[in-house]
């Protein structure tokens, strides 16, 4: 048997309300396309430590799983706010610096200004300003620029970046 590509899965997904039905279709999507999900909960940590350690053991222990993989599949859908969730972010970042591929998915398709631009918004000299007069990046991307120029495409959906994921690490098609 050909041994499976793995894949981390970074997101916000770990918040959600419905994790393990959530996870259970991410991962299911991957296995289908003939790649190995990694997901960040499945860590075991010492829930006996105090926060700052159980913090810590997480972020080492996802940092460990990002390096096992061979890319990364990411939600950017905006989080808490217009952005992308920013511990995904770190995730991404992670991964970019060590050469690793990362495939990004979101659920919202406006761009950064249409997600940031508020009825406070103002524009002088070209330029929009949010109510904090804090000029609000404008490169047409759907994502901070640092983000949407490492990431190898933003997908509409998990499936699409799954499929350009597995057929960039020469993955199986669908069953």
């Amino acid at each position: 048997m050909i041994p499976r590509a793995q894949v981390y899965l970074a997101g916000p997904g770990v918040f959600r309300r419905d994790v393990a039905e959530f996870a259970a279709t991410l991962k299911q999507v991957c296995r289908a396309h003939g790649l190995t999900p990694l997901w960040p909960m499945d860590n075991e940590i010492d829930t006996e430590a105090d926060k700052a350690r159980q913090a810590d053991h997480i972020r080492r222990a996802n940092e460990d799983m990002i390096h096992r993989a061979e890319a990364v599949i990411a939600e950017i859908s905006p989080f808490r706010g217009p952005n992308m969730d920013p511990g995904t972010a770190y995730e991404i970042g992670f991964a970019a610096a060590l050469g690793k591929p990362v495939f990004a998915w979101t659920t919202d398709h406006r761009t950064l200004l249409e997600r940031t631009a508020g009825d406070d918004a103002q524009e002088a000299a070209g330029v929009i300003y949010d109510g904090a007069h804090m000029a609000i990046e404008d490169f047409g991307l759907g994502e901070n620029l640092m983000i949407a120029t490492a990431v190898r495409h933003v997908f509409p959906s998990l499936r699409e970046a799954v499929a350009a994921c597995a057929d960039y690490l020469g993955g199986v098609r669908p069953r």
